[in-house]
């Protein structure tokens, strides 16, 4: 299971997802209703339920994605669709600090470079899966 580098790169990717929940993308002032809130943070869990949604799937899909070490071809699809939604991830996150914060009111946490990541081990993992097929290719063509 994780005698592969794109195993080790999945692992990363479901820890830093997880981690996301706890720790805040931005922190900033939040209007709901005419009223202010101060030093409010934006993260997996609040305000945004499609946030939320996004990084569960991230979380889900690449956890399963390590246990179809078998299935390449399955495998690298499934990479490839946690890397979309990670995509999306960012894009949502992006939206939301538009919809709810004031604009100029806050700042990005440091830990905002976990979302950031999570697309670039992600592509890492998928240059792992595409290397494995390339070398059972050449193997195979070697063996007739």
């Amino acid at each position: 299971m994780i005698q592969r580098i794109q195993s080790l790169w999945l692992l990363l990717v479901v820890i830093i997802a997880a981690l996301s929940f706890k720790f805040s993308f931005y922190v900033g002032t939040w209007m709901d209703g005419g009223v202010q809130h101060l030093q409010e943070p934006l993260n997996a869990y609040h305000p945004s339920v499609l946030v939320m949604i996004a990084t569960v799937a991230v979380v889900i899909i690449s956890l399963i994605a390590i246990f179809m070490f078998k299935s390449r071809r399955q495998q690298f699809w499934l990479i490839f669709l946690s890397f979309l939604l990670s995509l999306l991830l960012i894009y949502l996150y992006y939206f939301e600090i538009n919809k709810y914060f004031l604009p100029g009111s806050g700042t990005m946490a440091l830990t905002s470079i976990f979302v950031f990541a999570l697309p670039v081990f992600l592509f890492m993992a998928m240059r792992g899966v595409r290397r494995d097929m390339k070398l059972l290719r050449s193997a195979d063509r070697l063996r007739d």
